[in-house]
C-alpha cells in the first residue's frame, strides 16, 4: 500500500487485529490526529476528516446528529468527499473518551476495569461482524487523539447506507403487506442465525441498529456495535437478541399478549433448538419481550454461564419499569398499540407457518 503519509509512533502496545489489518499510525497534518487505514483508497476520506477536525473546513462534511455530555459527547457525520460528489460517502463516527476507558482503548482490552465500550472495542467488533458474517459494514479507517500518551478521542469511518432505513421504519411502512413482514422476518432470521454461528452477542440489537437495503433481496446490515460479547451461552445470546428486538417492534408495550411470547418461543425453537441451554433461555425470552432492559440495566450479566433466576430477574425488571421515564415506556396509544401487537403476532404466525 503506498501511503503518503507520516508514520508515527512505532512500537505503540497496540492490539494484534488493528495492526494486521490496517496500516498505521499515520499523521496528515498538524491536527494531533493519528490514522490507521485499511486500504490506499481510505487515504483520501480520512484526509478530509482530518482537515474537519483540524480547522473545521467543511469541505463534504455534513453533521447528522450529536451528543453532548461532559467527557462523553459523540458526532455522528456523513462525508462525500468534494472530488466524488455522485459516491454514497462515508459514515463518521467521533467520540470522547472517558478516563476509565482510555487505557482499555489503547490496548484493545474490554472490562469493567477498563471499559467495555469505547471506539478500539466497537473497531473489533465491526471487523469480526464484517468477517464472520454477511451483514456488517465495511470500516475504512479509524483515527486517535492522545493526550499524555492515551487515547481521549477516537473517530471510525465506515461505509456510508445511502437509503438504508431502520427494519422499525419499513416495517410500519408495510403494515398491510403480509408478503413483505413475512420476507423480513425471515431476513431477521438470518441475521440471528449468522450471529449464532460465528459467536456474536449484540448486546443492543433493536430494530432502528438492523438496517434494510432499498434492494429487498439484500441482507440486513447490523449497526452500532460498541456493546458486543463474543463468548456467550449461544442459546441465551438468540433469547436476548429476540427479546430485545421484539420488545422495541412491539412499542415497548410492558404487557404483552401471552401469544407474542409463544410465538418468540416458537423462533428461539427454530434458532436454538439443539443448544443445551435451551430451557433457561425459553425462560428468559418472555420477560425480555415484556420488559425493557435499557440501563441501568445491565444486559450483559444475563449472558453469564450461572444460570439465571426468573423469579428475581422479574422482580427487577418490575421495579426498574416503574423508575423509567416516559421515552422507555409504550409510545403507541393502547388502542394503536394493540393492534399493532396483534398484528406483529400474526406476522410471526404466517412466517412461523409459511415455507421459504
Amino acid at each position: 500500500m503506498r501511503l503518503h503519509a507520516e508514520r508515527f509512533g512505532a512500537g505503540w502496545p497496540r492490539p494484534h487485529f488493528l495492526t494486521a489489518r490496517f496500516a498505521g499510525p499515520l499523521v496528515f497534518s498538524g491536527s494531533g490526529w493519528r490514522w490507521w487505514l485499511a486500504d490506499e483508497g481510505a487515504q483520501l476520506p480520512a484526509r478530509l476528516i482530518d482537515r474537519y477536525l483540524q480547522d473545521g473546513d467543511p469541505a463534504g462534511v455534513t453533521l447528522l446528529r450529536e451528543r453532548a455530555e461532559k467527557d462523553k459527547s459523540r458526532r455522528i457525520y456523513r462525508l462525500v468527499p468534494p472530488e466524488q460528489p455522485d459516491s454514497p460517502g462515508y459514515f463518521v463516527k467521533q467520540m470522547s473518551l472517558i478516563p476509565r476507558k482510555r487505557l482499555g482503548a489503547l490496548l484493545g482490552c474490554s472490562s469493567p476495569l477498563v471499559g467495555v465500550s469505547h471506539g478500539t472495542a466497537e473497531l473489533a467488533h465491526n471487523l469480526a461482524l464484517s468477517e464472520r458474517t454477511a451483514h456488517g459494514v465495511r470500516t475504512f479507517a479509524f483515527g486517535e487523539y492522545f493526550r499524555c500518551g492515551l487515547p481521549v478521542r477516537q473517530v471510525l469511518l465506515q461505509e456510508y447506507l445511502a437509503g438504508w432505513q431502520g427494519f422499525s421504519d419499513v416495517w410500519l411502512q408495510h403494515e398491510d403487506d403480509a408478503a413483505r413482514r413475512r420476507a423480513l422476518l425471515w431476513q431477521l432470521m438470518d441475521v440471528l442465525a449468522a450471529l449464532r454461528e460465528a459467536g456474536i452477542c449484540h448486546l443492543d440489537l433493536h430494530p432502528g441498529n438492523v438496517m434494510v437495503s432499498p434492494d429487498p433481496r439484500a441482507p440486513l446490515r447490523v449497526i452500532d456495535c460498541g456493546q458486543m460479547c463474543m463468548d456467550a451461552d449461544p442459546a441465551v445470546s438468540a433469547a436476548l437478541h429476540l427479546g430485545v428486538f421484539l420488545h422495541e417492534l412491539n412499542g415497548k408495550r410492558t404487557s404483552p399478549s401471552p401469544r407474542l411470547a409463544q410465538a418468540a418461543c416458537q423462533l428461539l425453537q427454530r434458532l436454538a433448538g439443539s443448544d443445551a441451554g435451551l430451557d433457561g433461555a425459553g425462560r428468559l425470552l418472555p420477560l425480555l419481550v415484556g420488559y425493557s432492559t435499557k440501563k441501568p440495566f445491565s444486559r450483559r450479566r444475563l449472558l453469564g454461564r450461572d444460570g439465571l433466576d426468573p423469579v428475581a430477574l422479574e422482580k427487577r425488571l418490575q421495579k426498574l419499569a416503574q423508575e423509567r421515564p416516559p421515552s422507555h415506556r409504550a409510545s403507541d396509544a393502547p388502542a394503536l398499540g394493540e393492534q399493532r401487537e396483534r398484528r406483529l403476532i400474526a406476522s410471526i404466525e404466517d412466517m412461523l407457518a409459511t415455507p421459504r
